[in-house]
């Protein structure tokens, strides 16, 4: 299975969003969003996961992470990746990255070390994928996007949860694995 670990959003993301999405695919035609309740922050991409190590990453997953004290992230900005120069994928980030989320990420990359295919060690960038620019999309219709002033939202970083992800028609949908809850926040 496709698997990969992250922490869901929760609901007020999608008020939140809203008003924003709205007003960008009105700049943008052929913004093509991503649906809610398919959002999340990446903590790490496991590629093929096979079905008997499943078992083990929860394990590993749960052994780790159980005295982990839950935290918060403030997204608060939106940007653009672009493949071969191209808008390509429509996002929002915090612009600060709370030391306790970085040391989160750290933890689930040890805890899982070695499972998976994704052998590769990228450097931990959260975000949330919002949306998929069409072919063609000008730099002229991103460029205010990326400019544009966000109301900083609130994420309450409590569980983590190892999704599998299974292609469909349009979006994959997401199927929870296994979820740890963390530790009560540290005041």
């Amino acid at each position: 299975m496709r698997a990969f670990v992250a922490i869901p959003l929760p609901g007020s993301f999608a008020d939140w969003l809203r008003p924003y999405m709205t007003a960008f695919a009105s700049k943008v035609p052929g913004l093509r969003p991503v649906p809610v309740a398919s959002c999340h922050i990446t903590l790490r991409f496991l590629g093929e996961l096979p079905d008997e190590q499943l078992g083990d990453a929860r394990r590993r997953l749960s052994l780790s992470l159980a005295a982990m004290p839950g935290t918060s992230v403030l997204l608060d900005g939106f940007g653009v990746f672009r493949r071969d120069g191209q808008p390509s994928v429509l996002w929002t980030w915090p612009g600060v990255v709370p030391r306790a989320l970085a040391a989160l990420s750290a933890t689930v990359d040890r805890s899982l070390s070695g499972l998976g295919s994704n052998g590769r060690a990228e450097r931990f960038a959260p975000h949330v994928t919002l949306g998929r620019f069409a072919t063609g999309t000008r730099e002229d219709q991103v460029a205010a996007i990326e400019a544009w002033p966000a109301k900083p939202c609130a994420v309450p970083v409590m569980d983590v949860v190892l999704y599998e992800s299974v292609m469909g028609q349009g979006h994959p949908m997401y199927i929870a694995r296994g979820a740890v809850r963390l530790a009560p926040f540290a005041e």
